[in-house]
Parts: structure tokens; sequence; C-alpha cells
């Protein structure tokens, strides 16, 4: 019946974790979606009287780390997560030798609650483990698909292979380029359209070329820009249903430009503002922009029959939401002295109820919320671009190698997306994720490239092949994942180009197995400045009584091994190229 003292420093996780065996405790985490290092593995000691922190800071994207870690010691651990759509912390420290003080929830609260108000905390997930400490990653990886990966028909998600457009490209270019990419018959499976479809009428470039670039200047008015698309986008995904491809849109609607008709027609639905240097359009490099409040209901309510008309109207299947700014100052202004976090926590409560709500009135949409990384997030939507860094042509294919091996260890599903090398079997195949997209053609494009795209020597056979081969491997990536050669055995490995402690120097090596199937694959890399042209990869999770047949998709006829060979003596493996890759697939012998 009356305000509560105030709530400070509330955290959903607050334990202490004795500590076991005469080891030094390590902490095991991945780093956020930064540069070639994205989603690496690396490892913290924890010694006494040390204290290590890890933050989703500006509530956003994850940049810095991702919000999963396992406390490793002698045999026996405990893997952790952390559900929230916002500013979230997770400290460890070691005030003595025997225990670890474990914290996690929001990185801030100082607020009293009104009668007969309640708030929701971050989510937590704990996995304690004895044992063998990458069976009990696949015991996680086998939770999380299962009750933290969205279902569809009651089974999880199968992320599509995309072709990616921008959102500039005109209607008549986009039907023929459908029509281009769907009569070489690739297996592509979903038509991407991403930002700069929407706004004031205008003519728009069809290519995202710096300098000229003004889908940032418009987010926030959320209609089609009829001057590129006269007829809306409907004619674009019937196109590309006609041809048995999903429809992916882009959107941000948490941020708006202020002066774009929402900001003014309702102000109050709006937190904060701030000036920026936009970057990539030179005639207008500064502009300010608000933060749509999802935390209040009849805001999120409008922007939920906006968004739900849309994906009717112009037959959205895949609804991409991006996020290229740092919520969390806005959150900040509009918080009272004894009321600090709250604006967060019904933002993101309203935010997850914008989700779910979508998903509600669209049981089929697959919802693409990009490089969130959080367990709730990743409980109702796929990410299908990890990371930027990928996309740029002249990035190193071991970015996404590192990519995937960091990423693996916590969860299932995730995507990726680059550019094609055609004949670049080393790259195509460092790129393969769960979900994979691309686009034929260079996104900085120029004037002469409209309508034409695909080089007329385009090697198609050569891309039907590694897409169908990417098609047989996607299953498996649901399956128990082993790390077999992470770089020089050790979760910190340097990737600066040229440094004699490179990965460049090193083998990257993984399997994915389906044990009750009997059957799995293993990829291996070669990469540019490694001097070993043969390594032996010792399998895990077999039959060691099973016969196996192993297919080398590059090489002749299958052969058949022996589980117990497999595993104690390990496959066999030449890459003769530098840098080269490998696919292997085995299955047991009835």
């Amino acid at each position: 019946k009356a305000d509560t003292p105030i709530l400070e420093q509330v955290q959903a996780l607050d334990m202490s974790a004795p500590v076991v065996g005469n080891g030094i405790p390590t902490i095991l985490y991945s780093t956020g979606a930064g540069g070639m290092d994205t989603y690496s593995l690396h490892k913290k000691f924890l010694n006494q009287l040390e204290d290590f922190r890890m933050s989703g800071d500006g509530g956003g994207k994850t940049v810095t780390t991702i919000p999963f870690f396992d406390v490793r010691m002698d045999g026996h651990g405990l893997i952790g997560a952390v559900g929230w759509a916002g500013e979230w912390a997770i400290s460890f420290s070691r005030p003595t030798e025997a225990a670890i003080e474990l914290r996690a929830g929001m990185q801030n609260t100082h607020l009293s609650l009104h009668p007969g108000e309640e708030i929701r905390t971050p989510l937590i997930l704990l996995l304690p483990w004895e044992g063998d400490d990458i069976d009990a990653h696949n015991v996680l990886r086998r939770h999380v698909l299962k009750y933290h990966a969205p279902q569809y028909d009651g089974k999880p998600v199968v992320i599509p292979l995309s072709h990616g457009v921008w959102g500039g490209m005109k209607t008549s270019t986009s039907l023929h380029l459908i029509e281009q990419i769907t009569k070489e018959n690739l297996g592509f499976e979903t038509f991407w359209m991403d930002a700069g479809w929407y706004g004031a009428d205008r003519p728009v470039a069809e290519f995202q070329v710096f300098g000229e670039e003004d889908w940032w200047l418009h987010a926030g008015n959320w209609r089609v820009n009829r001057v590129a698309h006269p007829d809306g986008l409907k004619p674009i995904s019937d196109a590309a249903h006609a041809k048995g491809l999903k429809f992916l849109l882009w959107f941000e609607p948490e941020r708006a430009v202020v002066g774009t008709p929402l900001t003014i027609e309702h102000p109050e639905w709006f937190i904060g503002e701030l000036g920026t240097i936009v970057g990539g359009n030179l005639k207008r490099p500064f502009a300010k922009f608000r933060l749509f409040n999802f935390g209040d209901p009849v805001a999120r309510r409008a922007m939920t029959d906006l968004m739900s008309d849309l994906v009717t109207t112009q037959g959205i299947d895949i609804f991409r939401q991006d996020c290229n700014f740092a919520p969390a100052a806005f959150w900040a202004q509009a918080d009272t002295r004894d009321r600090q976090g709250i604006t967060q926590i019904r933002y993101v409560e309203g935010l997850l109820g914008f989700w779910d709500e979508l998903r509600r009135r669209h049981p089929q949409l697959i919802l693409d919320l990009v490089e969130r990384g959080d367990l709730d997030s990743i409980s109702r939507g796929v990410d299908l671009s990890r990371a930027d860094y990928p996309v740029a042509p002249e990035a190193d294919p071991i970015g996404n190698q590192i990519a995937t091996e960091g990423l693996a260890y916590w969860r299932p599903h995730f995507g990726t997306v680059f550019q094609i090398r055609p004949r670049d079997n080393y790259h195509f195949r460092s790129g393969l994720a769960p979900g994979t997209g691309f686009a034929l053609f260079n996104t900085g494009g120029t004037p002469d490239q409209v309508g034409k795209f695909i080089p007329a020597d385009f090697p198609f056979d050569w891309l039907r092949a590694e897409i169908t081969q990417y098609k047989r491997m996607r299953p498996y990536y649901y399956g128990d994942y082993y790390p077999i050669l992470p770089c020089s055995a050790s979760a910190d490995c340097i990737t600066t180009p040229n440094s004699e402690h490179s990965a460049a120097f090193e083998w990257a090596a993984w399997q994915f197995n389906r044990p009750q199937e009997g059957d799995g694959m293993v990829q291996a890399f070669r990469r540019d400045r490694s001097d070993d042209s043969m390594k032996q990869l010792r399998l895990r999770g077999l039959d060691p009584a099973a016969m196996y047949e192993i297919t080398n998709v590059d090489e002749g006829s299958p052969r058949t091994v022996s589980g117990a060979e497999l595993m104690q003596q390990g496959l066999h493996l030449e890459i003769l190229e530098k840098p080269g890759a490998a696919i292997i697939f085995y299955s047991k012998v009835p």
C-alpha cells in the first residue's frame, strides 16, 4: 500500500561457488561482435583476490562479450547465461581461496516500486557439470536448442540460405535479379532486402555507395519509398514466393530520426534526443534521432500494429530488426533519482512483448534479431549476421572460422554473411554456419552494374556444388559440437596479421556429431602460413565397435574405418593447398 524502500543493485544471480581441485579456476567466455576476433574464445584465470567482469554496455548489440560463461575447476564447472535485452553485467571475484562469488543482472538498479507495481529481472541459466567440459557444453547446446531456440511446427528453426540486396534497389531491378538467381537453380531460400527501401519518396542509389547512402537519415519513417518501389514491395515478395523463396525485410524500429512523421505526430512516444555524425552521407553528415519507447504500452501497440500490417501487406517472411546505436543513454535520461533502471526494465519487457506479439499474430514469421546474443533474444529470434566484419571484401576468412569456433560452444543456431569470391573454396567454406547469406555481386556497386550483377563467366557449377554440400552439412550444425584443433590448443590465439603467433600459422578443425543418427561431419582448415599439410583428427561421440563410411567431398570413393580407430588414432587428413579447406562426412555402416 506504499512505495517500497529503495531497491539497489538488485542481482538476479548472487551466489558463491566452492573452488574444487588444486588448479587455478578458469573462466571461459567469448567476445562480442567486433572485428576479426569476433566471438573468439578466451580464458581468464581467477586467482585469489582477483576480479573479472563481463558486460553488455549500451544495451543494444553485444559488442564486448556475449552473456555466456563457464567456470572450470579440475573436472568440475558451472556454465551460465543471462537473458536480458538491455544492459547486463556478470562479475566474478575470489575473495578467498575456497570460493568464487558470482553476480549477474542489470548493470544498475536504484529504484522504488509503487503500490501494485511489479518488475521482472534478467533471466539466469545455470548448468553445474562434472566430468568432461565439452560434454557439458553439448548438454548446454541441446538445452538451448530445445528451450531457447525459436520453434516452428514443434521443431527448432532452420536458418535459411539467403541472397542479399540493398533496399534502394528498384522493384524492376530486384525482379530481374530474382529471375537471374533462380534460373541457375543455385538453391537460395531467401531474398534479403536490407536497409534503404523506406522513407520519403525520392530517388535513391540502387547500391550502398558511401557518400550517397541515406538509409540512416530516414530511419523511423517506415513507409515504402514509391520512387524506388511504385507499387510497394509486394511485387518483389510475390516474385520471390513464386520462385520458392522467403522474403526478408530490414527494419530498425527502436530508432527514429528527428523530423520523421512519427516523431512529429507523437513526440510522447519517444525518449531523449541525440545528435551524431552519421557517416556515409556527405551532403548531410549530421543528424539527430530519438529512441522509440517500447516501455509505453500505447506506443508499443501502435508500433506492433504498424509492423504487423507491413508483414501482411508487403509479404514479409523474415522480420530483420537491426540496432545501430546504444539505447542505454536514453533510458538513463528518462529516469528520476529514485527510479534509476525503471525505464530500461519497462523497455526490455515491452521489447520482448513486441516480439512475442508479432509471432502470435504471424506464427510462421522468423525474427532476425541482429547481434543481440542474450538468452531472451535468441529464444525468440535468429541472428542471420552474427557480425559485420565478414561482409567487407578484404575480410580475412579466419574471422569467420573463429566466430564459428567461439559461438558453437554456447548455442547451435546463428548465421553469418560474407561476400562471394568465385572458385575460392577456402573462403566460402570458412563462412558456412547454421545460417549463411551472401550476394552474387559486390554490395558497393556502380551504375553500370545495374541489371547485370552476375558476370557472364561466373562459375555457377562451382557455386551450385558448394551450396549442395552446404545443405548436406546444415543439419549437422544442430548436433553435438567437438572442437578438434583450436588455435595452438589455446583459447587465446592472436590473429594479428604477420605476427609469429598469428592464427595464420595454424589449422582449425571441428566436428559436429549426431549420435542418434550415427552420422556427422568434420570441417578442417589449413590456414595461410601453415607448413603442415597433414593432421590426425581424433573424433568423438562415435561407437567404437561400429564401422563408419568416410567421405571427403574433394576426393573419390568413400572408405570404411572403425569407430575405435577414428577416436583413438584419428582421421588422417591431408590438405595440400595453403590455405585450404576440407569437408568430411561420416555415417555408421548398418
